[in-house]
Order: structure tokens, then C-alpha cells, then sequence
């Protein structure tokens, strides 16, 4: 079993940073370089494969996942990479226990933080920007988007979320590229508007208009890196009102231009 310490991977890396004994790294692997050998990582590690997906084989089930992908694994957890495509690339972040004892957390908390935020592929892009930036507020705008990245924004208890909030965030989830308006909302969880007004920030931590904006922006990192559509083309299927109105929603969230992401 191949172990992989602090820093280590099976791909190139591009580049590096390390951030409070966190490891950032932006990795290429191609069919040619990759070592398909099981292994695993000495520290809790998370990958956003945002172009050419992997297989991942774990507990002897293999399955595979398009560009545009966060993968979670707890430390020492063991896995294998196997490129299908000729290019993959990656950014990963290695996070040891001294980070999350510092900052009282756990690796099951970290996943679910990841899982739960509609925000995590945006804030993993936001991170590329700034080591791409690399100036002197570089390092500080990084801790910052790590630590938002890995905690919860909103501790409540399942107890605590209304029943009817569960539901508005499945239809807005469901109809991510639709119109419809805060009536039709209203409508379909027969809610009040001015209730879902009132709390909508509370349980979201953001408005109604910024969530779907959110939305949008992670559907169309998907879509930059698994197709060829034109910009164009994707702004108008994430129901953007044009091309330009996309570019700034999209660098407003990631950091990046939609063309300079589909380059990276």
C-alpha cells in the first residue's frame, strides 16, 4: 500500500501552497503519468476534479464521476485514481489534524460542511484565484476562504429548519434554470411571501436572488469543463440574460472568467 505524505500526489502538481501546514496544490494527470496503485493520504484530503473526470474504485465499488467534482477522504482512507482521459486536473487541499484541533473541528464536520454548502466548488475556485494572484493579501484572502470552506454557515439542528424551508430549497434546486417568481414560491409551499421574505436569509445565508445566482454558477462550472458548448450556449441554458450578465455572475462567484476557467 502506497502511502502518500503531506503534499504528495500521484499527479503533477502545478502548483503549491501551504497555509497554516494545510497543503493546496492545483495537479495534472494525464493516462500517460497517472499511477493507478492503491494509496492513500496521511492527512484528510479533498479533490475538486473540475476537468476529466476520474474512476474511483473504494470498498470494492467503482464508479465514475464527470469534471466538476468534489471528492471527500478522511485521513488514511484508502482509494485509487484511474484516468480515463488523456488530461485531468485537479485542486486538492490536504488538511491535518493540528489545522482542525485549532480550529475545534472534526473530519466528519469538514464532510458535511462540503456537502451541505451550495458554495464549496465556487470557494475551491476562489482559492485557485488567489494562489494564481499570489500578492501580499493573497495569503490571508486564502485562510479565510479555507476555513469558510470547510465549516458550516449556519448551525441548526434539522429540529430547527421548518419544514416548509426543506421544501423551498427542492424547488429552487429543481428548477434551478427556470423562472419563477417568489408568488410561484409562495404557491408551491403555501408559505406566505412575506414569511419566506423574513427568513429565506436566516436559513440560507444569502437572499432568494443571490441562492439562485449560486445555483446557476455551479451548473455552469460542470458545463465550461464536460462540454463544448459555446459561452454563449451555457449562459443561456443556466437561463443567464446574455453572455455578458453570465461573465460577470460567474467572476463575481469564482474569481475566474468563464474562458479563463475553461483554460485553467
Amino acid at each position: 500500500m502506497q502511502v502518500l505524505h503531506a503534499g504528495e500526489y500521484t499527479g503533477e502538481i502545478i502548483h503549491k501552497l501551504n497555509v497554516e501546514n494545510s497543503i493546496i496544490t492545483n495537479t495534472l494527470y494525464s493516462t500517460k503519468s497517472n499511477n493507478p496503485a492503491w494509496h492513500y493520504h496521511e492527512n484528510l484530503h479533498i479533490c475538486f476534479v473540475f476537468q476529466g473526470g476520474k474512476a474511483e474504485t473504494k470498498h470494492r465499488t467503482q464508479y465514475t464521476e464527470k469534471g466538476g467534482s468534489i471528492f471527500f477522504y478522511h485521513a488514511e482512507e484508502k482509494h485509487r485514481w484511474i484516468a480515463y482521459e488523456p488530461i485531468s486536473k485537479s485542486a486538492n487541499i490536504e488538511i491535518p489534524a493540528s489545522f482542525l484541533h485549532k480550529y475545534k473541528l472534526t473530519e466528519l464536520q469538514v464532510k458535511e460542511a462540503l456537502q451541505k454548502s451550495i458554495d464549496s466548488k465556487t470557494l475551491m475556485l476562489k482559492i485557485q484565484k488567489e494562489i494564481l494572484t499570489n500578492d501580499t493579501n493573497s495569503y490571508a484572502a486564502i485562510q479565510s476562504l479555507l476555513l469558510e470552506l470547510i465549516t458550516e454557515p449556519v448551525q441548526l439542528s434539522p429540529t430547527d429548519t421548518p419544514t416548509w424551508i426543506r421544501h423551498v430549497k427542492e424547488l429552487l434546486h429543481d428548477s434551478w434554470n427556470e423562472e419563477i417568481s417568489l408568488h410561484d414560491i409562495s404557491q408551491a409551499v403555501q408559505v406566505h411571501p412575506v414569511t419566506i421574505s423574513k427568513y429565506f436569509r436566516k436559513y440560507f445565508s444569502c437572499t432568494l436572488g443571490e441562492y439562485r445566482r449560486k445555483l446557476k454558477i455551479e451548473k455552469s462550472i460542470d458545463l465550461i469543463k464536460s462540454t463544448k458548448q459555446s459561452l454563449s450556449e451555457i449562459a443561456y441554458i443556466c437561463n443567464f440574460s446574455d453572455q455578458s450578465h453570465f461573465t460577470r455572475n460567474f467572476k463575481a462567484h469564482t474569481g475566474f472568467l468563464p474562458k479563463d476557467f475553461r483554460n485553467l
